[in-house]
């Protein structure tokens, strides 16, 4: 019972903390800025398209930028989540912070599984910011119903919504297990800079790599998230959008993306409540 009270103290302190930093609605600000203007310059070539083509999209034109912009945040906010993490338990070991919550009857386990409460919803503010600035700046200028093409209906709109909330909903997942990888470095590292270089080293570096592993990358949750190199549900979702016909994440893949990274999470957060209780603080 006391490790869960340190540990919802930790979790409600550092929510607290989040809120009151200017750097907290600046970075979201900036995540709602570049989905928004991506969005934008997809309706704007959707726009050019429209009037050099002799098959145009008539119907559900607003569901390629909305695509292309939410994923362009969700690139952004995978990689500042996963500095935040990394930046979390070793910064506060230099500032003291971690040292004095241990004085304060907080256990040195519940340093790390407070700051991971907080992953799913950062995960999920994330994914609603970014997509509902990428759906303002395209619900002005197209619509999302069904995909007609040169009068042909190739997707309904219940189809299409589907899938791009599937993938947004498969992005949470990944993105927490992303958060516990930034807390296993942190725990690991010496130094605040060090723990953001590692953390986004290793993940930029596994992200490089993953098409050699073939279909097994998706055992590991890095595969899930959306990245440069994309291999998770929304590598496919810009084909979808624009009605191609053999675009789809395959559902065997998109239940591992939906299961896999929660224990995957849980491991890495063990591992850096292990290194955390033997480190000096």
């Amino acid at each position: 019972m006391d490790h869960l009270r340190g540990t919802l103290r930790v979790f409600r302190a550092e929510l607290v903390r989040l809120l009151h930093l200017r750097s907290t609605w600046g970075v979201g600000a900036l995540l709602a800025a570049c989905s928004a203007a991506r969005a934008l310059l997809a309706v704007a070539a959707a726009a050019a398209s429209r009037q050099g083509s002799p098959d145009p999209v008539s119907s559900g034109a607003g569901w390629a930028p909305l695509v292309d912009g939410w994923r362009v945040g969700l690139v952004l906010g995978v990689l500042l989540i996963l500095a935040f993490a990394a930046r979390s338990l070793a910064g506060d070991r230099e500032a003291g912070v971690l040292r004095l919550a241990v004085t304060r009857s907080v256990a040195r386990p519940a340093l790390v599984w407070g700051r991971l409460l907080l992953s799913p919803l950062l995960a999920l503010v994330v994914v609603i910011i970014t997509g509902l600035a990428a759906w303002l700046a395209t619900v002005g200028s197209l619509d999302f119903g069904p995909f007609v093409e040169d009068g042909y209906q190739l997707l309904a709109a219940e189809e299409l919504r589907a899938e791009v909330l599937w993938g947004a909903l498969a992005v949470v997942p990944a993105m927490v297990a992303t958060f516990a990888l930034g807390l296993a470095v942190s725990a690991l590292a010496r130094s605040a800079t060090g723990a953001v270089a590692g953390a986004l080293g290793l993940f930029l570096a596994f992200d490089l790599f993953k098409e050699a592993l073939g279909d097994g990358r998706y055992w590991v949750f890095a595969a899930h998230a959306p990245t440069l190199a994309d291999t998770s549900a929304w590598s496919e979702l810009p084909g979808v959008a624009r009605g191609f016909s053999d675009a789809g994440f395959p559902a065997e893949f998109l239940d591992l993306g939906l299961l896999l990274p929660w224990p995957e999470a849980l491991l890495l957060a063990i591992l850096a409540a292990g290194v955390l209780a033997r480190r000096a603080l």
